[in-house]
């Protein structure tokens, strides 16, 4: 399918989507009654006749066409309208104040970007998980202090935050650059029970607003999955090339994988899952391939991704307690094996999260 037909193909469902939206009865009614009592209290006063000189019609007000009784009850049904409306629109707005974005800002780099998290969110509290300790000559060289401060980030501090919360509706907005197994594993965390923005980073940004909110519309550019070389095995090898190539030979270098299974996007750059609804459909593909290879039987997943900061979260957020294992491999060009250490997640025991 052609891009200009995908993207119509969005526009749509979002149409759709807003137009079948569930609706607010309390508004509704209250509309209804102010529209009915108003503005059935001034047509019923509209007279229309035809002009005896032209074939035109004459609208004339006459404020007594209606009996005063009935224009007395019909004013009454428009003022009990406009207090519906009123209740409601301030009830509305105590609901949204009560909701709270709780901003988490993922930072893996040598060095802290000028432009933090927190200058998109304004005013919503940010939770720093700043990696930028473990990095040495552009590199992690202590993922296990990385791992660390990730899990005791989004498993003690965010919790806590949301527990002081109470009742209101909390809302993450998640964005950073971490390596990608961190990324992964930021996602399986973070609970279900959240409400999760996501958020990238575009370095190219010149307007100083480097932070955007993972939004727009579909494409025609969407991962694809070749099973063409995998066969039933306890250990199954996930080539993830969205960002980047990844290479089957530097994989076979690290781990010899006798069934892999090859998912690419037709057009591979930086930005291209700049989409929510490009992330929510493939979600679904993701969750699935994992539940199928769990029914053949396998128990690890080794997954080689190259792919920006909103894709590995959101994919992290797919494993459950029914899928295999999952390892997932940090890219170093500049060492023999490429992938020197990865990170373990959702075994059956107690050994995970762990750097292997």
């Amino acid at each position: 399918m052609s891009n200009n037909l995908e993207f119509l193909k969005s526009v749509f469902w979002k149409i759709l989507a807003w137009v079948t939206r569930t609706k607010n009865n309390v508004l509704a009614i209250g509309g209804i009654l102010f529209t009915g009592g108003f503005g059935g209290a001034f047509c019923g006063n509209i007279n229309v006749k035809r002009s005896d000189s032209s074939s035109f019609f004459e609208f004339s007000f006459k404020p007594d066409q209606l009996p005063e009784s009935v224009q007395i009850a019909l004013f009454g049904v428009g003022f009990i309208g406009v207090t519906i409306l009123l209740y409601e629109f301030c009830h509305l707005k105590q609901e949204r104040n009560r909701k709270l974005i709780l901003g988490v800002e993922h930072i893996g780099l040598k060095k802290r970007i000028a432009t933090s998290l927190s200058s998109a969110l304004k005013n919503s509290e940010v939770i720093p998980i700043d990696l930028t300790e473990c990095y040495q000559n552009d590199k992690v060289y202590n993922p296990q202090r990385a791992l660390q401060l990730t899990i005791f980030g989004i498993e003690s501090i965010l919790r806590s935050k949301a527990a002081e919360v109470g009742n209101k509706e909390i809302t993450i907005a998640y964005g950073g650059m971490p390596p990608v197994g961190l990324g992964f594993l930021a996602g399986y965390l973070m609970s279900n029970t959240y409400h999760v923005d996501v958020w990238d980073y575009n370095r190219n940004a010149k307007d100083g607003k480097n932070w955007y909110k993972v939004e727009g519309y579909a494409d025609a550019n969407k991962p694809i999955i070749d099973c063409s070389h995998y066969v039933r095995d306890k250990n199954v090898c996930l080539l993830m090339s969205i960002s980047h190539p990844v290479s089957i030979a530097q994989v076979k270098a690290k781990f010899a994988c006798p069934s892999y299974i090859d998912i690419k996007l037709p057009d591979i750059k930086y930005d291209s899952m700049s989409s929510i609804e490009k992330l929510k459909d493939f979600e679904i593909e993701f969750a699935e391939l994992l539940k199928t290879l769990a029914a053949d039987g396998a128990e690890r997943v080794h997954i080689f991704c190259a792919a920006q900061s909103s894709f590995n979260f959101s994919m992290g957020r797919q494993v459950t307690r029914n899928h295999p294992a999952i390892i997932v491999y940090e890219y170093d060009i500049s060492h023999p094996e490429k992938y020197p250490w990865g990170v373990l997640f959702n075994t059956k025991d107690n050994t995970s999260p762990a750097i292997v």
